[in-house]
């Protein structure tokens, strides 16, 4: 027995109210909760109005709403979304920091040649701070004029926040005259780490972005 479109728009409707408004996960939600009652239509002999409160009631824990320290208390969502939305973020803060650690690694293994390999770095960095900056700012405008949401546009706009504030703490830290004083090798590193580490953090606004975008079309046409 397959629900019709008004019964399918009852579940959606639902669902949405109760903060699932991501639709890269909505219709994966939308889709098992739609097969339950199918199947406890089928095996129980009841109607829709029957067996969808029933299946909802074993689906309602799973929509508690929750928060984490990743992105922030103050940001809630349904526990399912938020999970998902973990997982993706600790897969990627450890592309992060592998990627930061080749960077690091790779600059001081040729800094051998440099003068002063610290300034070098600042002023590479100054350029692909502010680069990349305006690009991720340009991003956020147009995922913000989406009228849809998707897990990705919410981890980019997490992201873009902390970032922007790190971004513009970063460039006056990168022109203050800092690099002119000496340090040990060790600490050069961990600055240069650092500073890797933020940089790669906006290279993965690219990465979400075209994600959202891709499952907004994805979703356009499915």
């Amino acid at each position: 027995m397959k629900l019709d479109k008004n019964q399918i728009h009852i579940i959606e409707t639902v669902l949405e109210k109760l903060g699932v408004v991501y639709v890269d996960y909505k219709y994966e939600i939308l889709d098992h909760i739609a097969t339950e009652v199918e199947e406890k239509m089928i095996l129980h002999t009841i109607t829709f109005e029957e067996a969808f409160p029933e299946v909802l009631k074993k689906w309602q824990p799973k929509f508690k709403k929750s928060s984490s320290v990743l992105f922030g208390y103050f940001w809630e969502m349904p526990e399912i979304l938020l999970n998902k939305c973990i997982k993706i973020y600790r897969r990627k803060l450890l592309l992060v920091f592998t990627g930061a650690m080749v960077l690091t690694s790779g600059f001081l293994l040729f800094s051998s040649f440099l003068r002063n390999p610290l300034a070098n770095f600042f002023s590479i960095a100054t350029i692909l701070y502010s680069v990349a900056f305006l690009l991720s700012a340009l991003g956020y405008v147009k995922i913000r004029l989406s009228k849809r949401k998707t897990s990705y546009g919410f981890l980019y706009k997490q992201q873009f926040i902390a970032y922007s504030l790190v971004a513009l703490q970063q460039l006056y830290y990168m022109n203050s005259g800092f690099e002119n004083k000496s340090f040990s090798p060790l600490f050069n590193y961990f600055i240069i780490f650092t500073l890797s580490i933020y940089f790669i953090f906006s290279v993965f606004n690219l990465v979400y972005y075209r994600a959202h975008f891709y499952e907004l079309k994805r979703m356009q046409y499915s």
